[in-house]
């Protein structure tokens, strides 16, 4: 099978399986398969019957290959990149040991932000090709290296607000954001395991997460859930168009003591209810995001956050008095 680890002849005899060097990279075994089946980077090694086996030199192709799409090239440019290029272990100053890898991530500020540029423009032009593959590549690369609230901050949010223009004048690219926040969704669920561990310190009763009654858009509570995950921190994420009464029964049987809701549209956002619900709660901390909320007539007790970085930083204080 494709997930067999190395057996007792070790790893340089037998080669690593693609489950092994998924878990060394931090990337899905699906992954693998794809950058092997569409760019032809993959398992060179002997293996039983038609499998192959990952060697050394092909794991140091993929953690090359990796790098460059972090900072923002396309999986078939670095895929090209990397094939053209020795891997051997007499690697002079190429090699790629933990501190060989760590000197070459010590970048500047500018040049950080210039490969942000050229990952958002990267994104840009595979979404309007609409070509997924290329779209999952740069965001799981992302999100591995910059984290959720980075990523979603710095490349997403710029992304999907340059496409509503674009909509807003032209009436077109509806398809565009769609399969964006698609990609985008499976990519933070794959970030949001309900496996995670929580560590001393950290929530142990779960914030929950919910849209405002009938708000549909759930994408910024998938983020903060993803956020949430990423440090360890208990959630429980109910979606879209939950009404108060659900939400009420939620934090009733899971003895929650925080709860964040998301409300995107003016249609969605009288904060008349959230007084009954802490009412019902006293206890509950209630912190609240989007621009729909009629900021006005929000209780002086519920904070209002505009950005994930700041929702994220309100929940865990709330969680932790």
């Amino acid at each position: 099978m494709d997930d067999l680890t190395p057996g007792e002849a070790g790893p340089e005899m037998s080669g690593l399986g693609v489950a092994e060097v998924a878990r060394r990279l931090g990337v899905a075994p699906s992954t693998l398969r794809v950058w092997d089946r569409q760019y032809g980077v993959g398992p060179t090694g002997g293996g039983p019957g038609r499998h192959h086996r990952y060697t050394q030199a092909d794991v140091a192709r993929l953690e090359t290959m990796q790098q460059m799409i972090s900072a923002g090239a396309p999986p078939a440019e670095a895929a090209e990149a990397v094939l053209h290029t020795p891997h051997g272990q007499d690697q002079g100053p190429q090699s790629h040991s933990a501190a060989d890898s760590h000197k070459g991530l010590e970048i500047s500020a500018a040049e950080h932000a210039e490969s942000q540029v050229t990952r958002i423009r990267n994104l840009a032009d595979a979404a309007m090709a609409l070509d997924e593959l290329v779209m999952t590549g740069i965001l799981e690369s992302a999100l591995r290296h910059e984290g959720v609230t980075a990523t979603w901050e710095q490349v997403i949010v710029p992304l999907l607000v340059d496409f509503g223009r674009k909509h807003a004048a032209t009436g077109e690219y509806v398809e565009v954001e769609h399969l964006l926040s698609a990609v985008v969704s499976r990519c933070l669920l794959a970030v949001t395991s309900p496996q995670t561990q929580f560590p001393a310190g950290r929530m142990r009763t779960p914030v929950v997460l919910a849209c405002a009654p009938e708000e549909e858009h759930a994408l910024p509570v998938l983020v903060l859930a993803a956020a949430l995950a990423e440090i360890g921190a208990a959630r429980l994420m109910l979606g879209a168009r939950v009404p108060a009464s659900a939400l009420a029964a939620a934090v009733a049987r899971t003895g929650a003591h925080t709860v964040f809701v998301w409300s995107q549209t003016s249609e969605t956002g009288d904060p008349s209810w959230l007084t009954d619900l802490r009412t019902t709660h006293p206890a509950l901390q209630v912190v609240v995001g989007g621009p729909g909320w009629d900021r006005d007539r929000l209780p002086p007790e519920v904070p209002f956050t505009s950005s994930v970085s700041a929702a994220l930083g309100a929940l865990l204080a709330a969680g932790t008095h």
